[in-house]
């Protein structure tokens, strides 16, 4: 049942614009190193030295513009103006915070965070729910500080409830602008509640913002809307295994699938002169990042999408154990299955490429080779966490089939590559998995029966604490699984485990 073999690979040099913190400061984002299927590997001869820091979310040089800053300070209130003015000053130079950063560069977080504190100007919700989720990065990455981010969330939570029934009750007029405030609450407010394991508020406060995304005219049209959804869907998708209906995941829409915008998208219609000013700013290698990176991402959502669907066979979410329910389960789980094999076989062409080490120079930069390698990489892994996830929740009592141990031992081998790659010389503190392999190692994890293995699992895990609040536990769930699956010689369900021993549940984030 724990089968396990396999090969290891390679990959390339590094790219900045991904939130990634360098000797020069500049932040890395959480990308993931993962190795191609194949059972051979080429390594690169001249293999970079790079730096895999901590992913935390720490100082962009980009910092937010000065006069908006100031304009933002100079809303707060007289007693709680000194921890304000902190926490505005900390988001103003917050790099892509971690859940996200798998799908947004750092030119686009930056955009998006001028755009945010702009909003909050006019929104005293959207201005609270930035100070909670600027107190909740701030405890991640400082020791010493005392705010409460429940002031915050409590400030923005009834906020909102008011301006939403207000405008149900038509007294006031529903705008673009005011759905976008609205969004934009959810996103904070969502993404505190799973990191502090309050799935049920984060179930509550997903639905609603599906709620609002169902109001929305032409949400197309709207660079910050889209961008706003893109985000929540990801959220939505760590919420879904822990019970959550998955609504953004269920939707078929093309606008829950696409990439947010990039920041040529979001020019605004203008004369030819200030158009060709704007682009001329832009550097060159984000644009032609994001225009190979697009297909990889709208890949990335559609694997997303299977893990809404997956947990909505599990036995949390619908009733099993009769013939009649395990039936239409593996009806369900067969359909799932050959549209796993559909999405990967309309993959992104690059993706080959990425996969086998051939994206390289002269074809393009060494560091955009690496970052789009590394990226593609990462939603292949994912990839595959979804063939081990539809096992374990459809066929748990069978043996694993050809096509799932090959996942297992796709992402065993990409898994091992990321840490080998690392400098012989670094900081053992940056010596750390990226955050989005922690779904894929959960679930490898789940089915490994070898001992030194496990424990190199375990280990790789308990490094992401800094920026996956909730690794240390998530090892120790794994580590139960493990031993209750190897008493009684048969899967045992990762949930149930999360709420016997810590009588909750939390999503992997």
């Amino acid at each position: 049942m724990w089968d396990h073999e396999l090969q290891r690979s390679m990959v390339q040099d590094s790219w900045n614009d991904w939130g990634m913190l360098s000797a020069s400061g500049v932040t890395e984002g959480i990308m993931a190193e993962v190795p191609g299927p194949m059972e051979q590997s080429s390594t690169p001869s001249n293999r970079p030295n790079f730096n895999h820091e901590r992913i935390v979310p720490d100082i962009d040089p980009t910092r937010a513009d000065t006069s908006l800053v100031m304009a933002w300070n100079d809303l707060g209130g007289d007693e709680d103006t000194s921890e304000e003015d902190i926490l505005k000053d900390y988001f103003a130079q917050t790099v892509v915070p971690p859940i996200i950063a798998q799908v947004e560069t750092q030119s686009k977080w930056s955009s998006t965070r001028q755009i945010l504190i702009t909003m909050s100007t006019n929104s005293s919700m959207v201005h609270n729910a930035i100070l909670a989720f600027s107190d909740l990065l701030m405890k991640r990455t400082q020791t010493a500080h005392n705010f409460s981010r429940h002031r915050y969330y409590k400030r923005a939570k009834v906020e909102l409830l008011r301006a939403r029934k207000e405008q149900l009750l038509g007294k006031d007029a529903a705008s673009p602008a005011s759905f976008d405030d609205m969004l934009a609450v959810l996103f904070f407010l969502s993404y505190i509640d799973l990191l502090e394991s309050r799935v049920a508020n984060a179930h509550e406060n997903l639905k609603e913002a599906y709620s609002i995304f169902q109001q929305i005219g032409n949400v197309q049209s709207r660079t910050v809307t889209r961008r706003l959804i893109s985000w929540i869907r990801l959220l939505d998708a760590r919420a879904a295994p822990t019970g959550g209906e998955g609504l953004f995941l269920a939707e078929d829409n093309d606008v829950l699938t696409q990439p947010s915008p990039s920041f040529t998208d979001a020019l605004e219609a203008g004369s030819n002169s200030s158009n060709h000013e704007a682009l001329g700013e832009t550097d060159i290698e984000d644009v032609l990042f994001e225009s190979l990176y697009q297909p990889g991402f709208v890949f990335f959502q559609k694997i997303q999408s299977f893990m809404g669907r997956i947990s909505n066979i599990d036995p949390w979410h619908r009733s099993r154990g009769t013939v009649a329910d395990e039936t239409e389960v593996m009806r369900v789980a067969d359909k799932i299955s050959h549209d796993l094999g559909t999405l990967w076989e309309a993959r992104p062409p690059l993706m080959d490429y990425t996969l086998t080490g051939q994206l390289a120079a002269p074809h393009v930069s060494a560091s955009l080779a690496y970052t789009l390698t590394r990226t593609f990489r990462t939603f292949f892994a994912n990839y595959h966490a979804s063939r081990i996830h539809l096992h374990r929740v459809a066929y748990k009592h069978l043996p694993l089939p050809p096509q799932t141990l090959k996942s297992i031992a796709n992402i065993r081998s990409t898994a091992h590559d990321m840490v080998q790659l690392q400098p012989v010389e670094h900081d053992p503190s940056r010596d750390m998995l990226p955050v989005n392999m922690l779904w894929p190692l959960l679930m490898w994890g789940c089915e490994e029966e070898d001992p030194e293995e496990r424990l190199w699992i375990t280990t790789q895990i308990k490094t992401m604490e800094t920026v996956a609040t909730n690794a240390n536990i998530t090892a120790q769930v794994l580590n139960e699984v493990q031993t209750r699956q190897d008493a009684q010689r048969q899967r045992v369900d990762v949930r149930t485990v999360m709420h016997e021993i810590f009588d909750s549940c939390f999503a992997i984030v």
